[in-house]
């Protein structure tokens, strides 16, 4: 990743966009004409995708104006997606959209094509809990039946990703636990639990904007624009297995739906 500090902004042309005379005022306001600007840069690749822009102060400074016109432009720019404000790190210019594979019996870190950075997980919850409506119906399951609820954060070199909330049935994975904390693999416990392969029976995929519980697990502010995708995965015997709920960041996949032979 680049650090656009402010001493090394010049070398990516910030300065040079910052030193542009503005336009009047009644032409397009100010805060616009700095977007354009940014945009621009952006889009013409000055700054690269991954990159940290200087701080929101840096910037007001070097384009002559007060942090709350700057803020105006860098809103803009982060609600259409080409910035993301990450906690803890700064204001970055988006990643290219990564490919990610839908296809039968393919793993997260199979389906994520040409990453080349360390794909991990992390574990937030994990437990044996009453089933949500939908699931419920999928299930078939009654009062007093159980799912297992999985939520996990998924991450390229440390950084979040994808968010995902999983249910499958209580009753059809007894040793759900004790293999899924050997193998940190839902894969490894369908095939412990006599399911060879899996089948990606529906995908559906929504835009929105991301809830507070899932900017903080994400990094991102909330309202940012997400895609959800709500997944059923079944067993070759068509049997429903698995329900699961995820959250990206709107820019950062691009999905791919591909045929294979499981």
């Amino acid at each position: 990743m680049i650090d656009l500090s402010p001493d090394r902004a010049d070398e990516f042309g910030l300065n040079a966009l910052a030193a542009e005379e503005y336009a009047p005022r009644a032409t397009r306001a100010i805060w616009l004409q700095i977007y354009d600007r940014l945009a621009r840069a952006i889009d013409q690749r000055l700054v690269a995708p991954g990159s940290r822009l200087p701080g929101e102060v840096q910037l007001a400074e070097m384009f002559r104006v007060n942090r709350v016109t700057m803020r105006r432009a860098l809103a803009l720019l982060q609600v259409e997606g080409r910035l993301q404000a990450r906690k803890g790190v700064g204001i970055i210019v988006r990643q290219l959209p990564r490919t990610f594979v839908i296809r039968n019996d393919m793993r997260f870190s199979d389906s994520l094509v040409g990453a080349t950075e360390e794909v991990s997980s992390r574990v937030l919850y994990l437990a044996r809990t009453a089933p949500s409506p939908e699931a419920a119906q999928l299930f078939g399951l009654g009062p007093g039946d159980q799912v297992i609820a999985l939520h996990r954060v998924r991450l390229l070199d440390g950084g979040p990703i994808y968010f995902t909330r999983k249910e499958l049935p209580a009753a059809r994975f007894p040793d759900f636990e004790q293999v899924f904390e050997e193998t940190q693999s839902v894969s490894a416990v369908y095939k412990a639990a006599g399911i060879p392969w899996f089948r990606r029976a529906e995908t559906r995929v929504q835009g929105g904007l991301a809830q507070p519980d899932e900017a903080e697990i994400l990094g991102i502010n909330a309202n940012t624009p997400v895609q959800y995708v709500t997944a059923i995965n079944r067993a070759p015997d068509g049997g429903p297995i698995e329900l699961g709920r995820g959250c990206w960041p709107m820019t950062s996949v691009e999905f791919v739906f591909s045929e294979s032979g499981g």
